[in-house]
């Protein structure tokens, strides 16, 4: 039987969470349904993260990024993630119609 990979935490900026919580009762004024699906996508996303961090590419974004911030796209909501010695930090969220900022 092949040995599973160790889950890696997950930890939020507190803003960021705040954030993902503001965009998703945005979404769900306009549709629950929409608003489901994104948070189920997320969760999904995250946990492929958990078990390996490098499946999404490095965020272009990210000013001077070594490779450790990633981001991935769930419906219309980016997320960007940084991976850290021992857990995975989420450090942004925004809405992929947002005008891309540098960080």
């Amino acid at each position: 039987m092949p040995k599973q990979k160790k889950e890696i935490p997950i930890e939020w900026d507190i803003n960021e969470r705040e954030r993902f919580k503001e965009l998703i009762k945005d979404i769900k004024k306009r549709s629950e349904n929409l608003a489901r699906r994104v948070k189920d996508k997320v969760k999904e996303n995250l946990n492929f993260v958990k078990q390996n961090p490098e499946i999404f590419e490095a965020d272009i974004l990210k000013t001077d990024n070594d490779l450790t911030y990633r981001k991935f796209t769930a419906l219309h909501i980016r997320v960007v993630y940084k991976i850290d010695s021992d857990k995975i930090i989420i450090v942004r969220i925004r809405h992929s119609s947002s005008e891309p900022a540098e960080y």
